[in-house]
């Protein structure tokens, strides 16, 4: 088949988004078919006479979207996701959404007494972009159980980790300069490199995440590292979470470098009071989060902590990106934080989560798991000779969606693995006839056709 590009571009619309509306349109009218290739950046770039950046940024959008994938070393990729189910029903373990609890009361509680008592002109108008001083009080409240003594003058308020995430890159790092990241990393990271033109650089992991050995020796050998990106606390896809000893490794190493770090800190950390990096580095550390995991994900509040000299710099950012969060929103986060119905909703998500841990632990008893008991997803690696792309188009074809290891990883992954997410199953019956075609498919052999990489 012919590979696909855009008849000429709406000019109603930016460039980004008419490349990514024809995709869409081409998917719907069965032009481009799950599965099949799509242009390199490059060719599509060069072909439509627009930037590397604009097409880097309308693959972005789709893939958020859901309509393309990417795979490392191969290209981008029409979703197979959009390829029809095998049978009535797929089980979503894919989409790491957090343990489902009831929130309908809460919810409906909350708007009634914004409604009662709060004048709507102030939640409806601009506000600032660092976000009202009232909210960020309670998030600083917030950070400081989770490990770090936050202030509100420090904080940023952001629709969700992800634009915190482009905030701080956007601030601290310029087209060309290399960011490193753990070898199996959040694929968001991904597109945000492409989109500001940075080289990503993985740094070897173990149990307990980055390996401050290989991290010494990336230090050494690249040149132009601006900036370290990783997340301490369970890590996202391995689960992996530094121990202490291991977090004062990392620091000395950055702090002999002098090389700012960004910590993502989005999963609950149970018992654990573990300093976070920015704690321990506070002259160079940036400290960002969100609310999706552990409270609510259609909130999409996030913040990031920063060092004073910092702030003016990502401000800058923040207004160039969003302007500002929305304080209707933050209003009802903020009521949910002073009321401990955050706190309360968090504890029953994770108490949600280890329920459905122990009963994947139970399904997948003798497959090579690693897991946080609070958090609802967990890291499947694999027995040979499966890949993990293999292992995953398989599943697909049986109807359950996991998520191979290539989707993570910066480099050729190091071993085949899949994530395995148990919050968007569906149903608990839906959960365990996943898990048991997974544990069906890991015991098996790859048919004929497998190995196509």
């Amino acid at each position: 088949m012919t590979m696909w590009f855009p008849d000429p571009l709406d000019p109603t619309i930016p460039r980004y988004r008419a490349i990514a509306e024809q995709l869409a349109g081409a998917i719907r009218a069965g032009r481009l078919q799950p599965g099949e290739r799509l242009p390199v950046v490059r060719e599509l770039a060069k072909a439509l006479n627009v930037t590397v950046g604009t097409v880097h940024r309308a693959y972005a959008l789709a893939e958020r979207r859901g309509l393309l994938e990417r795979r490392v070393g191969r290209g981008s990729f029409v979703s197979r996701a959009l390829a029809p189910a095998p049978d009535a029903g797929l089980v979503d373990l894919s989409l790491n959404r957090p343990a489902p609890v009831p929130m309908g009361r809460s919810l409906w509680q909350a708007l009634t007494e914004l409604a009662a008592d709060c004048e709507p002109a102030s939640l409806l108008d601009y506000g600032p972009s660092q976000g009202l001083e009232r909210h960020r009080r309670l998030l600083a409240d917030w950070v400081r159980q989770r490990g770090l003594e936050a202030e509100s003058d420090r904080l940023i308020l952001s629709n969700g980790a992800q634009q915190a995430l482009m905030i701080a890159l956007g601030a601290l790092t310029r087209p060309g300069d290399t960011l490193l990241v753990e070898s199996l990393t959040y694929p968001g990271i991904r597109s945000l490199a492409g989109l500001y033109g940075l080289r990503l650089r993985p740094v070897a992991m173990d149990r307990e995440g980055l390996c401050p050995a290989a991290l010494e020796a990336a230090l050494r050998v690249e040149s132009g590292v601006r900036l370290l990106f990783c997340m301490p606390w369970v890590q996202n896809p391995t689960t992996a979470t530094q121990s202490l000893a291991r977090r004062e490794a990392v620091v000395a190493l950055l702090r002999r470098w002098q090389l700012p770090v960004v910590e993502a800190d989005v999963y609950d950390h149970g018992e654990s009071r573990w300093p976070a990096l920015s704690a321990l580095y506070p002259e160079r550390g940036l400290y960002l989060g969100s609310l999706s995991k552990m409270v609510a994900p259609g909130l999409r509040l996030g913040f990031l902590c920063a060092p004073a000299p910092l702030l003016e710099r990502l401000l800058a950012v923040t207004q160039a990106t969003a302007l500002m969060v929305s304080p209707l929103v933050a209003e009802l986060a903020g009521r949910w934080l002073a009321a401990g119905i955050a706190a309360e909703l968090a504890r029953s998500r994770r108490e949600a989560a280890g329920r459905l841990q122990h009963q994947a632990r139970e399904i997948l008893d003798g497959l090579n798991v690693t897991a946080d008991p609070h958090n609802p997803h967990l890291w499947l690696s694999l027995p040979e000779p499966w890949s993990a792309t293999d292992f995953a188009r398989e599943a697909r074809d049986r109807g359950v969606l996991v998520t191979p290891a290539e989707n993570f990883a910066v480099a050729h992954p190091p071993y085949p693995a899949v994530r395995l997410c148990l919050g968007g199953a569906g149903s608990p019956e839906a959960l365990v006839r996943g898990l048991r075609t997974v544990v069906e498919l890991a015991r098996e052999a790859p048919g004929p056709g497998a190995f196509r990489l």
